[in-house]
């Protein structure tokens, strides 16, 4: 199955697809209420928060593969309206469904999404430092402030690694 497979599927089953973004969220806090637990809750609500950014990463997914392949005018020919939005109505209703239950620090997902998403911004701001310095900068920026930046991008991926990990947030930091 290739990637244009994937979407030309995703647009088949469409009202489908609307309909479990839409009331996703809704049957997770109905199983949250229905049935309570120290357990159960993180991992219901984990389970849906993954799937909405799933479903996020899948609609980022097509706006690159549709505008590399043909444009924006492309993709505002192409594009569905409402399975573009319906992913963004998902994270958002996930969260603000999570947070009215559990703290976002007791589920896995939002952990990870957190540490991922720190790493990623270290990594970015890396490579964009590393693609764009010349020989020049080093004549007009003292190079410890190179050198603190440096550090600086490196403990903020750090801090994702600890965060994806959990290290973090043990009590029993041993």
């Amino acid at each position: 199955m290739t990637f244009q497979d994937l979407f030309s599927l995703l647009i088949q089953y469409k009202p489908l697809l609307l309909g479990m973004m839409l009331f996703a969220p809704w049957i997770a806090l109905a199983i949250c209420v229905v049935i309570p637990g120290q357990k159960e809750e993180p991992f219901v609500l984990s389970f849906n928060l993954g799937m909405a950014l799933l479903s996020l990463v899948l609609a980022v997914g097509y706006l690159l593969f549709a505008t590399n392949n043909g444009g924006w005018a492309r993709v505002m020919q192409e594009a569905d309206i409402l399975l573009m939005l319906a992913p963004c109505y998902y994270v958002g209703i996930s969260f603000w469904v999570t947070k009215q239950r559990l703290p976002l620090s007791q589920v896995p997902v939002a952990c990870m999404v957190q540490g991922i998403a720190l790493i990623a911004a270290g990594y970015l701001g890396l490579a964009w430092m590393l693609k764009s310095m010349r020989i020049v900068v080093f004549s007009f920026i003292p190079f410890q402030y190179l050198v603190l930046l440096l550090l600086g991008l490196t403990g903020i991926m750090y801090f994702g690694y600890l965060r994806v990990t959990g290290a973090d947030t043990r009590k029993d930091k041993r």
